[in-house]
């Protein structure tokens, strides 16, 4: 009979029989490690888990209120809106290859990544999201020239970007606008013996080239007023007589034009309804017109006035619209150029000083 004795220690009972068999695995596999060189090679410390590190960095750049949608690897889509850290939702195995890219820019900017591609070993943020304005669309401006005779007619849009243009057709401004950009073209530099005028030559630049502009050029003569032309203001003649001044122009050449001038009376004090020309009119000479000039809404003609006794001076005739405005000049002009004479005519014509066609 073999004799069974215990022991009991510190909470625990030892039977001297069973720690042979019990610890036998335990000692074999702690033989088994010690003959392979110790374990591991950290320090002590185990690898890292499956899915142990996480993968991000940092946006610089986006704008307010924009978006950009990275991605990790062609998937793991991560939509960030505002500037500062970032971190993808999926973490990797150590030793698995990230590459970060951009899925989506952000409206009007472009984005890169650098330090995006990489291996798995730690924790990454090093990745950089740089996001920058792109170059506003820009569009042209332009339109058709026609009429022209022979010669060259100097545009301008903006009062800058001159362009010249010897025949009929389309043009273009060299210089492309932004959307939302006003434009504005003008005639800089009448051709010889012709006078160009511009319509649809304002307006905004949306999202499409601009090519409506119509510059319409003819000889000088067809550019200037010709007929019977009323003033706006009306004032008494004698008592129960009202009149408006009267001009009647008569062309005779490309550029030359003579006038009268009488009154036109009427049976009303605000002159309305049909006037009659009172007496013969009074011959006011000749103008002699040596050059015009054109803005968006305006043609301005400069001339000698040499009237029948032999005086001479300088005149501006300005038509805007309906209205033909008359005014003195001198030497050097005081209207250099076709917007100077459309701001004095402005005034003029709000006092009622112009004329529009009887």
């Amino acid at each position: 009979m073999t004799r069974q004795a215990s022991a009991t220690g510190a909470g625990r009972t030892w039977h001297p029989a069973s720690p042979i068999f019990r610890w036998a695995p335990l000692g074999l596999a702690a033989a088994l490690l010690a003959g392979c060189g110790g374990g591991d090679d950290n320090n002590g410390t185990p690898p890292p888990s499956a899915g142990a590190f996480s993968i991000g960095g940092a946006v610089s750049g986006l704008g307010a209120g924009k978006t950009v949608t990275l991605q990790n690897a062609g998937k793991d889509d991560l939509t960030v809106n505002a500037n500062g850290n970032f971190v993808f939702a999926t973490r990797l195995d150590n030793g698995i290859a990230y590459a970060v890219t951009v899925k989506t820019q952000p409206s009007g900017q472009r984005c890169t990544v650098t330090e995006g591609t990489g291996t798995a070993t730690a924790n990454v943020s090093t990745v950089q999201v740089r996001c920058e304005n792109l170059p506003a669309a820009t569009y042209t401006v332009g339109g058709s020239v026609s009429g022209l005779a022979g010669g060259t007619v100097v545009l301008q849009n903006n009062g800058r970007d001159d362009l010249s243009v010897a025949s009929n057709g389309g043009f273009t401004f060299g210089a492309a606008l932004a959307g939302g950009t006003a434009y504005a073209i003008t005639v800089r530099t009448q051709p010889s013996g012709q006078s160009c005028t511009v319509r649809n030559g304002t307006g905004t630049v949306g999202s499409a080239n601009v090519s409506t502009v119509d510059v319409s050029c003819a000889t000088a003569a067809q550019g200037l007023p010709e007929g019977d032309w009323k003033q706006g203001q009306c004032s008494v003649v004698r008592p129960g007589v009202w009149g408006r001044v009267l001009w009647r122009i008569a062309r005779q050449s490309d550029t030359r034009a003579t006038a009268a001038q009488g009154v036109m009376t009427y049976a009303t004090a605000d002159c309305s309804g049909q006037g009659t020309i009172a007496g013969p009119l009074t011959d006011l000479g000749v103008f002699n017109f040596d050059r015009s000039g054109s803005s968006a809404s305006a043609t301005a003609f400069w001339s000698t006035w040499v009237t029948p006794s032999g005086i001479t001076s300088r005149s501006v005739w300005t038509r805007k619209g309906a209205y033909l405005c008359v005014f003195g000049d001198s030497t050097p002009t005081v209207f250099p150029t076709a917007a100077s004479a459309e701001a004095y005519a402005d005034l003029i014509i709000a006092n009622k000083a112009c004329y529009t066609q009887n």
